[in-house]
């Protein structure tokens, strides 16, 4: 028996982790897929302009879920991270009593703030 063996064989199973950031993709994708089955079935077959409606109603929900899309997969890996003017470092590090000449701990804080959010 190696040192690298366990007794408990805790270790041995091995699990996958499921990514959770795709879990709102699938929520949502089946949210705006129902409304553009099933709203349509909705509009009044009397309307002389059903087939409009209809198709806007699908082409409404087809944007939404695009544009959501687009703007959530962007958000997962942004282009740029936000950018604080020494001013504003300034102020923050007043209201927080720190001193201006540490400029670089305030910046470093708000860096590690704005990425929590």
């Amino acid at each position: 028996m190696s040192d690298n063996d366990t007794s408990t064989g805790s270790n041995s199973t091995t699990t996958q982790n499921f990514p959770t950031f795709y879990t709102p993709i699938y929520v949502m994708t089946a949210i705006f897929g129902a409304i553009f089955i099933i709203g349509p079935f909705f509009v009044k077959k009397n309307n002389e302009n059903c087939g409009i409606i209809r198709t806007c109603i699908m082409l409404t929900a087809f944007c939404m879920w695009i544009f959501w899309v687009t703007l959530y997969i962007a958000q997962m890996n942004p282009l740029s991270g936000p950018r604080v003017r020494n001013t504003s470092l300034l102020w923050i590090g007043y209201k927080w009593e720190l001193n201006p000449r540490h400029l670089n701990a305030i910046e470093t804080r708000m860096c590690l703030l704005l990425t929590m959010l």
